[in-house]
């Protein structure tokens, strides 16, 4: 299978697409003034002690308070070392390596033989806490005091006595040879190691690197906690195409398109250093359309934003999201099967089967959800349904739960939620319609108008730019997005005007050359 990756690098955003046989199956985006919290590390404050939930509230200087659940909470054992109670009538490997990050946050939320949270922490205390889960909808970001530091092989764990190792790897006789080198490497003051999944065939010399470096990462960050003051930024993670090519690459990626010059020179520069067998793998575009046009990106994330998603056959599927869940309605349509009604539907039901997994995974949907399939009277039509749904998600990195069919008719599922999808991070509510509807936020019409700036300035010869839109864009490209423009400015080395219009909608601009 054909498996490319395609960087599109502006000043204000960095979006990413995975394309596998032509087709974009995963989207990440990352705004500049919206960088994602995953990975940061705060001195935090205790704001609530919550012992009904177990749990607390962190003020780390955000508008919203962290949430840090008591099983997340490392202590000290007799010897310093961090620990963390070790689960009942479970597996002690269980749980401690994520599918997305690989890191132990999952394997603490479980945990039944955890200590009183009001015996760990008190309101006001001061304590270290890493963000392990972005905020989702009205949520804060999930917290934890177990730090953990990401290589290209191995994560880092500096308070966590602990040798891990990824569950995706499943050969026996390859985790038994990197368990040996991981105990071998092992940090003698103290700390743990989760050996990741791309570690696979790589030797002690390579994984003993990639530790060294994340102990000197750790040793700067130690430095900053003492002069750190509460609420602070401890450090932060790197931008999105660095942990491109330290988390999303892997042996199916064949090419790695970038669309700037600067960042191919730092991402071939961080090849170089810390995975020299990806350097190959990365290409610089310099064309003048843009990279997301040429292979039809922009149009296949506008479709993402519909709520209707047609099929080859004639039929549909419609998917809405809601706070509670996410349902999925399949429909024949126009499609009508020459034989019986059982196999039109039948027939619907397994082309819909590969579109949903395709969707779920493109517009990043988790959460519980529920798909109703054409009905079907056959309980083996039924069962190969469910086959079929399986196998489609083993190529899903996130991880997902099937239930059989309902009483209902209905499938349920359950896909883990690592961000927020595609159609929360680009729309919001419609302000006319009182949020029965959904249009592209303000901030998007900024953007999308932004790379067509880019767009014009590469494709014509010009020394000017004037932008003409509806007042309350403009509103906002003098205010917010006003550094935005000066970026812009100098990233297209072209000066750039703007001109309201109240007869032009919010959704509708010109961009005239000059």
């Amino acid at each position: 299978m054909s498996t490319e990756l395609l960087v599109n690098v502006a000043p204000f955003e960095t979006r990413i697409v995975r394309i596998e046989n032509g087709l974009a199956e995963e989207i990440y985006i990352e705004r500049e003034r919206e960088r994602g919290l995953r990975g940061n590390i705060y001195k935090g404050r205790v704001q609530r002690v919550l012992p009904g939930i177990q749990a607390a509230f962190v003020d780390i200087g955000l508008d919203k308070a962290g949430f840090l659940y008591a099983g997340d909470i490392v202590e000290p054992d007799v010897n310093g070392n961090g620990y963390l109670p070790a689960p009942q009538d479970e597996d002690p490997d269980a749980g401690k390596d994520e599918a997305q990050n690989e890191t132990p946050a999952a394997y603490s939320h479980n945990r039944r033989n955890v200590p009183a949270i009001n015996n760990l922490l008190k309101e006001g205390q001061e304590i270290i806490v890493q963000v392990s889960k972005d905020p989702i909808a009205s949520k804060g970001p999930r917290l934890t005091s177990l730090a953990s530091l990401a290589g290209r092989y191995l994560v880092y764990l500096p308070n966590y006595d602990h040798v891990g190792i990824a569950r995706r790897i499943e050969s026996a006789e390859e985790r038994d040879r990197l368990l040996e080198i991981g105990e071998a490497i092992k940090p003698e003051n103290g700390g743990g190691i989760i050996i990741r999944t791309v570690a696979e065939g790589h030797n002690l010399f390579e994984l003993q690197d990639d530790l060294k470096f994340l102990m000197r990462l750790w040793k700067d960050i130690e430095q900053r906690m003492q002069h750190g003051h509460a609420g602070g930024l401890i450090h932060k993670e790197m931008n999105l195409y660095l942990r491109a090519m330290r988390d999303f690459v892997d042996d199916e990626i064949e090419k790695i398109h970038i669309d700037s010059r600067d960042a191919y020179d730092r991402m071939k520069k961080f090849a170089k250093r810390f995975m020299p067998e990806v350097a190959k793998k990365l290409y610089y575009y310099p064309g003048e359309r843009p990279i997301f046009d040429v292979y039809g990106i922009e149009e296949e994330i506008n479709r993402a934003l519909k709520r209707r998603v047609p099929l080859k056959s004639g039929g549909h599927i419609v998917i809405d999201q809601t706070e509670a869940l996410i349902a999925i309605d399949v429909n024949s349509g126009s499609f009508v099967s020459s034989r019986n009604l059982e196999e039109t539907g039948f027939k619907t039901n397994l082309e819909a089967v590969h579109e949903i997994v395709h969707q779920l995974r493109l517009r990043n949907l988790g959460g519980i959800i529920v798909l109703d399939f054409i009905d079907m009277q056959e309980e083996e039509n039924r069962k190969r349904l469910i086959e079929v749904l399986e196998e489609a998600l083993t190529r899903d990195k996130a991880k997902s739960h099937i239930v059989q069919f309902s009483g209902l008719g209905l499938v349920e599922m359950t896909r883990k939620r690592t961000r927020e999808s595609l159609g929360r991070t680009l729309m919001q509510e419609c302000p006319k319609c009182g949020g029965i509807g959904h249009v592209k936020s303000q901030t998007t019409l900024c953007h999308q108008l932004f790379r067509e700036v880019v767009a014009e300035s590469r494709a014509y010869p010009c020394k000017k730019l004037m932008v003409i839109a509806h007042p309350s864009i403009i509103d906002l490209l003098l205010g917010e997005e006003s550094e935005d423009i000066a970026r812009l400015e100098t990233f297209t080395g072209k000066e750039i005007s703007l001109k309201s219009d109240a007869e032009l909608a919010p959704e509708h601009y010109e961009i005239v050359l000059l």
